[in-house]
């Protein structure tokens, strides 16, 4: 993945049948190894799928057997579950100088919709089985415990960037007691953008990057320990330099055009 090459095939039929079982909980080493993988970006899909192919990805990861070629449920999908998840994963190697902990990025972008094809809400029960896979991968408590809040929250900034009043104190407030540390506000942040961006090209747009954004620096103030006031005072600063949706989807008919346009 990181020369850029397709793997041979008889290679990974040869260790797909010669390869022992990996330990429980997995060597540093290994784990380490398999970071390297997701973090090489777009052409680790590749090698992904060829190890896929021959049955290795499920030998290490028996979770993934529920999302192979699961078909989504939302039309703005592009890629199937198991796709999509790699693909994020790859979208998430350009982000991993923005983050402390990139390993965590990482697999947290590989396992976020682990939990569809389980009963119930995806993101609850996600974080159940990241919490039995994340101690398998030999991840400390709490390393582990980051990865469930993750994965659990991974819907959080942008859901409530676009559906709730971020000058109402008490929805930061909230999205702060969720995500607990500056740590994870952080990975959350950047996994929000993988996600979307490997959704499909109606996931994201500059305004909502701005709206997340917004979210994240106020959410990062109130963690800081700075007074609600202060981050909504911070919040309205950035919110009057930032374009609206109408505005946005006006300046996008008026270059598709190459005229000027009326809003009535």
């Amino acid at each position: 993945a990181q020369a850029g090459v397709p793997p041979s095939r008889p290679a990974l039929r040869r260790l797909a049948a010669a390869a022992p079982p990996l330990p429980v909980p997995w060597p540093a080493e290994a784990r380490e190894e398999f970071v390297t993988l997701l973090g090489a970006g777009e052409a680790a899909v590749g090698v992904w799928e060829a190890l896929e192919a021959e049955g290795l990805i499920t030998a290490w990861l028996p979770e993934w057997e529920r999302v192979r070629c699961r078909p989504q449920r939302n039309p703005v999908h592009r890629w199937t579950v198991d796709r999509h998840l790699i693909e994020t994963a790859a979208r998430a190697g350009a982000y991993v100088r923005r983050v402390r902990r990139p390993d965590l990025l990482l697999v947290a972008a590989l396992l976020h919709d682990i939990g569809k094809g389980l009963p119930g809400d995806h993101s609850v029960a996600g974080e159940a089985a990241v919490r039995g896979l994340a101690a398998r991968m030999g991840f400390d408590a709490a390393d582990t415990a980051t990865l469930a809040t993750v994965v659990r929250h991974h819907l959080l900034l942008a859901e409530t960037a676009t559906r709730r009043d971020l000058d109402d104190p008490a929805t930061v407030r909230t999205v702060a007691d969720a995500v607990g540390d500056a740590g994870t506000l952080e990975l959350l942040h950047a996994l929000t953008e993988a996600d979307a961006l490997a959704t499909g090209p109606a996931a994201w747009s500059a305004w909502r990057a701005g709206l997340v954004a917004d979210l994240v620096g106020r959410t990062g103030a109130v963690l800081a320990g700075q007074a609600a006031g202060a981050a909504e005072a911070v919040g309205r600063g950035r919110s009057a330099s930032r374009p609206t949706a109408g505005a946005e989807r006006l300046a996008v008919e008026a270059w598709r055009t190459g005229g000027p346009v009326l809003s009535l």
